[in-house]
């Protein structure tokens, strides 16, 4: 992986993603404190409630100070519309090994959120020397298995584990634009 600074933001046609900041933990505590969004994820307690919100913020900024991982808060971006600036999910990604993983807040699910901003991570990931990228998703996740397929990432041998190496990446996006 290269030196390369991580990125502040990055920018999708309706999304912002950008590092967690203490003022956004009443916004997205109760999306991803939703058991319908907690239970699809291997990392985060149900319930889930504020005081774990500032544990992540915290944690977050100093895995990425330490350039252990880029965690990321998508927010709606400022269009005009009413819900400028309302969180929808996050992306994260470990940068020793490339594991990805991401969540949405239900009332986000099922209109491209997930797939915006991964294909913005992938593209980061990739461009900060990343040879591949690797998610394990639940059995019955459906949706998320389709985002991954969506983004290019094919399933291992065991069929719940996604890889994406960064040739397929640019063979990929080159097929698809």
């Amino acid at each position: 992986m290269t030196g390369a600074p991580l990125p502040d933001r990055l920018d999708t046609a309706r999304l912002t993603l950008r590092p967690f900041h203490m003022e956004d933990v009443e916004r997205f505590v109760p999306l991803i404190g939703d058991w319908e969004v907690a239970r699809w994820l291997a990392r985060v307690p149900h319930p889930y409630g504020p005081e774990d919100g500032r544990a992540w913020v915290a944690l977050a900024a100093r895995n990425r100070a330490e350039r252990a991982s880029l965690d990321l808060l998508a927010v709606r971006r400022n269009d005009g519309q009413p819900n400028d600036g309302q969180p929808v999910g996050g992306i994260g990604v470990i940068l020793a090994d490339g594991e990805i993983g991401y969540w949405l807040g239900r009332p986000h699910q099922g209109i491209g959120y997930g797939t915006e901003m991964l294909r913005a991570v992938v593209a980061t990931a990739f461009a900060l020397g990343l040879p591949r990228l690797w998610a394990r998703i639940a059995p019955d996740n459906h949706r998320s298995r389709r985002v991954l397929e969506t983004v290019g990432f094919l399933p291992l041998n065991d069929a719940d584990h996604y890889e994406l190496t960064a040739g397929r990446w640019r063979f990929f996006t080159r097929e698809t634009a």
